[in-house]
């Protein structure tokens, strides 16, 4: 082959390699599927939710009358009681000496009064012989009355001491089954410091806390219902008590709810759900989840998608307050409109999307 064959040779590849550079290649149009939900369709909540536990109507902070050492515990935390059961007893041998010690104070009171008694019949036989003044009656009928007064005196105070030592035994004052117990054989208690706590028998209820900025939709609710995280079949309820002042540590208000019925298995501290109705305090907001929206340098969009063409275009709305169901659009959306719920942050205006099952 000739140099003029072999330049033409390469001069036709050359042409070939720069024609076939030249030919466009087509972008491959990305699809993305998301998620969506109906602007404004079904997405309103009128119930509010406190978590609460299962207490019983009744409840005794029970403590000791008296001060003194344990030397019995005689039940524990979760045993049955009946009413009048010892729950503890505390050491009584100082209260028993004292009531031995009242007990001979009266008995030297009746001793006195045996003998004035005695002296004022010997007194008033005398004033008959008339070896003996009028006066010195009275004054010995003065005596008697006050050795009367002295035993009275003397029986009140062996009373009180008897009641001292009686107070010594912690008793249940109700059926029922306890709930807490705090002391331990040796521990010395204070007059009434609280060691136990007895659940009453027989009802039950709901207790919830609520925060200060719920209490007025509380008082306004038309219904409630509590739902058993057990398992237990939900039931309606009505509000028996509000607190009227805040807890000082949670600054919270406890309120109590009535249940309309007492489900098998339930059981004390067990944790519920009460859902509370709240009527006439709908809001015109939409309600949108909060993975709906995007937040960019401080303002609030949502992705809408157009279901002539199913691509997104970004739109800006104003968010109220979130809760546990979502976050309300209070504007930017009519109603009605296709809205990306996930993935908001991997699109762009005008791209095409694919709807995945709500």
């Amino acid at each position: 082959m000739t140099p003029h064959y072999h330049k033409l040779a390469l001069a036709s590849a050359l042409l070939l390699a720069l024609t076939a550079c030249k030919e466009e290649v087509k972008p491959v149009e990305e699809i993305r599927p998301v998620r969506y939900t109906i602007a404004g369709a079904g997405q309103q909540s009128h119930l509010r939710q406190f978590s609460g536990e299962v207490r019983a109507r009744q409840e005794s902070r029970l403590g000791f009358r008296v001060a003194g050492k344990v030397v019995e515990k005689r039940v524990s935390s979760g045993d049955s009681v009946k009413k009048g059961q010892v729950l503890a007893v505390l050491d009584a041998s100082d209260y028993q000496l004292d009531s031995q010690a009242k007990q001979a104070q009266l008995a030297a009171a009746q001793a006195n009064l045996a003998q004035q008694a005695a002296d004022l019949k010997r007194y008033r036989e005398l004033l008959a012989q008339n070896f003996i003044s009028a006066a010195q009656v009275e004054r010995q009928h003065t005596a008697v009355q006050s050795a009367q007064a002295s035993v009275q005196q003397a029986q009140a105070a062996l009373s009180a001491s008897r009641n001292q030592a009686g107070y010594t035994s912690l008793i249940a004052d109700s059926d029922g089954s306890v709930s807490e117990i705090s002391i331990e054989p040796g521990q010395v208690v204070a007059a009434g410091q609280i060691v136990a706590r007895v659940a009453a028998a027989g009802e039950r209820e709901v207790l919830i806390q609520v925060p200060e900025n719920a209490v007025g939709e509380l008082r306004q609710a038309s219904s409630f219902n509590v739902k058993w995280w057990a398992g237990q079949q939900a039931i309606p309820a009505t509000l028996r008590e509000l607190s009227g002042d805040a807890d000082p540590a949670t600054r919270t208000y406890a309120a109590r709810l009535k249940l309309s019925g007492q489900p098998d298995g339930l059981r004390l501290g067990m944790t519920a759900t009460v859902e509370a109705s709240l009527p006439g305090q709908h809001s015109a907001a939409i309600k949108l989840p909060l993975s709906a929206i995007l937040d960019e340098q401080g303002k609030h969009y949502v992705w809408v998608i157009n279901p002539k063409t199913a691509k997104v275009g970004r739109k800006a709305v104003s968010v109220g307050r979130p809760d546990s169901q979502g976050i309300d659009i209070t504007a930017g959306l009519n109603g009605g409109e296709q809205v990306v719920t996930a993935g908001v942050h991997l699109l762009r205006d005008g791209q095409r999307v694919t709807l995945l099952a709500k």
